[in-house]
């Protein structure tokens, strides 16, 4: 299993002949607690293009000290460093699944070689509080590194702090604050390097050109026009998709809805915003988001099952559904489930899906040649989002109006309200005047969320209630918690007509 921790550090490069500064009395360190000296050997891993450097991830399997094992590496935001650690396991047996799946939002299927040797001597020193709490390490670094491409050797000394777990943000930068002082009063300076795989590399020529920068508008936000606008939504999106893409792979908790959310998000910007990207783009690109997206709704739709049974068991009557009843739909619901994971998986390692991330990060470094993209992007914008207030205004009627409940028109009304909330999320994120307001659109998209999950949940019990029937069981409990569900669908779709009135 692997584990993770956020890692914040200082490095500095210091001469082979200055000494360690005494840091007792420095901020709120009482104390300090050298450690013998360890050996450790490290094989850092990369595409042949470098990618992993080049997007601020390292990869490594290092033998010795108390952390041995694979670890990644990735940015956290404000400097900090979110690392992913895993066992040690076998050389041979190449980068663990669940470090790897971390990272191959970046790789996109590429092979992974090793690209640095490092050999360090490592003299740890904890620093600690006057309860005997560590607040961070000092780790005294000599390095060697070996490149195996090129058969190169690069030496250097570097001292690194870094923060205990646990220890306050705020708290702990000051304290990096206070020790930086004393260690460069020594004779250390800041770092030039981020990290020991690129100053083992050293200047690796044509790196910048070789691999792409992270998605971003080729226009400025500010100048005005709808392509710009677009097109720097899109860009934001699309950082998301990426970002969340290793969680949603781990599946951690509420990263599929996010992701999933994030996907829905980006196909209602292309749409809503049609003509500032060419249709054919558009389309295609509506495509395969479509695919990548019902298959990380089948996960969601999984996660929102156990969630309405947790409702619907709490909501019927007392002693009218067994724990047969419960246990079987809570197995078929797991295996769905797993079968849901195993296929959003397989979607997540597809070439295609690999292509998709790499159109859509190319999409915002393009200039947009469709019709609107030179259009005013306020008039522009006001302009959609008063037709898409129109069309989400007809499907919420229309569905308000039905007699009995349908979901074809009420799935339709809701996707055209989030497709308007979404919109104008964008609009007012470019900071456009918007006379629309969002809440109606999400109080709709809410209401019919919530039918549409009552009605799915009816639907379930019912398909359970057949299985069992058919083993000859008791399916008395499977009815009592279809008619708790469609007691909520009616409940739900009956605040409807309000609220379309509103929109």
């Amino acid at each position: 299993m692997s584990t993770q921790q956020i890692e914040i550090e200082r490095k500095y490069d210091v001469g082979t002949d200055v000494r360690v500064p005494a840091l007792e009395g420095v901020g709120p360190i009482a104390t300090v607690r050298p450690d013998e000296p360890v050996s450790l050997r490290a094989v850092y891993y990369d595409t042949a293009e470098h990618l992993l450097l080049a997007n601020r991830v390292t990869l490594r399997r290092r033998e010795g000290g108390h952390d041995e094992g694979w670890h990644v590496k990735l940015p956290a935001g404000g400097g900090a460093r979110r690392e992913v650690h895993a066992p040690l396991g076998s050389a041979d047996a190449g980068v663990p699944a669940e470090i790897r799946r971390r990272v191959e939002a970046i790789l996109r299927g590429r092979p992974l070689h090793p690209v640095l040797l490092l050999e360090t001597t490592r003299t740890a020193t904890a620093l600690l509080d006057p309860d005997g709490q560590p607040l961070a390490e000092l780790a005294d670094d000599e390095v060697t590194a070996t490149n195996p491409d090129t058969a190169s050797i690069r030496s250097w000394r570097e001292w690194e702090v870094e923060l205990a777990p646990g220890v306050d943000r705020a708290d702990g930068e000051a304290l990096l604050d206070e020790v930086g002082d004393v260690l460069e009063a020594a004779g250390a300076s800041v770092s030039a390097s981020k990290s020991k795989l690129a100053r083992g590399l050293g200047d690796l020529p044509g790196l910048a050109a070789a691999v792409p920068a992270p998605a971003e508008a080729p226009l400025d936000p500010d100048d005005g026009t709808a392509g710009a606008f677009v097109m720097t939504r899109v860009a934001d999106l699309v950082a998301r998709i990426v970002a969340l893409d290793p969680s949603a792979r781990d599946d951690e908790e509420d990263a599929v809805h996010q992701y999933r959310t994030t996907l829905r998000r980006l196909r209602s910007v292309l749409r809503v915003y049609r003509g500032v990207v060419d249709a054919e783009t558009t389309a295609a690109l509506d495509e395969r988001l479509a695919v990548i997206g019902a298959a990380a709704g089948a996960v969601r739709d999984a996660e929102v099952a156990e969630q309405q049974l947790a409702v619907d068991l709490a909501e019927a009557p007392q002693g009218f559904v067994s724990h047969d009843v419960a246990g079987r739909i809570r197995a078929q619901f797991r295996e769905q489930a797993v079968d849901a994971r195993y296929r959003l998986e397989i979607a997540m390692t597809d070439t295609s899906y690999f292509e998709l991330l790499d159109q859509l990060e190319a999409l915002p470094r393009e200039t947009p040649d469709g019709p609107s993209a030179d259009k005013s992007a306020a008039k522009y914008a006001a302009a959609r989002i008063a037709k898409e207030s129109k069309r989400a205004r007809r499907g919420a009627r229309a569905a308000a109006a039905i007699d009995a409940f349908d979901v074809v028109p009420v799935h339709r009304a809701r996707k055209a309200g989030r497709r308007l909330r979404y919109g104008i999320e964008a609009q007012r994120s470019a900071e456009l005047k918007g006379g629309v307001s969002p809440k109606a659109a999400h109080a709709i998209q809410r209401v019919l969320g919530e039918a549409l999950d009552a009605h799915a949940a009816m639907e379930r019990y019912r398909t359970v209630a057949d299985t069992a029937r058919w083993a000859e069981e008791d399916t008395f409990g499977y009815g009592v918690l279809a008619t708790v569900a469609l007691g909520r669908r009616d409940a739900a779709f009956a605040r409807l007509p309000k609220l379309a009135e509103k929109l």
